[in-house]
């Protein structure tokens, strides 16, 4: 494992490298194939700031810390990596999982006995209800046909006292059966 070191106003001993190292040790229990650690350490007045960055064939992660003390702000800084590496490997694991079942190719066999039956025979009524009809003019169908979700409306007529149905039709316009006597 290469790890890259970048100080800015600080000087960096080789204890820190090897505490460093040591630390970043636990990321790569998480990825197979790291391609560059960069750790960058800059002081700004009293907090010293730590930049990681750990780049892999499939991932990008990074972590920014501050803290008063250095080998605190490496831990935080490793902690907080080592929690983004255990997302971005799941999020690895849970793609690659998704895409194994969409490329699986069930071969099932049918079997068709005659395919003209399937297309013939009389319509068969599947599902029965009754329709209270109420007295009402066009009008007030038309209002209770536009607040509710129905396709149609049955009523009757107030005015020539027959039944009549009021539906919506495909391009959002109404439609009104009268029937002829």
């Amino acid at each position: 494992m290469r790890v890259d070191y970048i100080a800015r106003k600080v000087t960096l001993d080789d204890s820190f490298r090897q505490l460093t190292e040591k630390k970043l040790a636990k990321i790569t229990k998480y990825f197979n194939d790291i391609l560059d650690m960069r750790v960058e350490v800059s002081q700004e007045r009293h907090l010293y700031v730590v930049d990681l960055f750990v780049k892999g064939k499939d991932f990008d992660i990074k972590s920014t810390t501050q803290h008063k003390e250095l080998t605190a702000a490496i831990q935080e800084g490793v902690d907080k990596l080592e929690m983004q590496a255990r997302r971005a490997k799941a999020r690895l694991k849970d793609h690659k999982a998704r895409g194994g079942e969409v490329r699986k190719v069930q071969d099932w066999e049918v079997e068709v006995l005659e395919t003209a039956s399937a297309t013939t025979g009389p319509p068969q009524i599947v599902e029965r209800s009754s329709i209270p009809i109420k007295p009402m003019t066009v009008e007030d169908a038309i209002m209770q046909l536009e607040k509710s979700t129905d396709q149609f409306m049955v009523f009757r007529n107030a005015t020539s006292d027959r039944i009549n149905v009021l539906y919506r039709r495909n391009d959002n316009q109404l439609g009104l059966i009268t029937p002829e006597l």
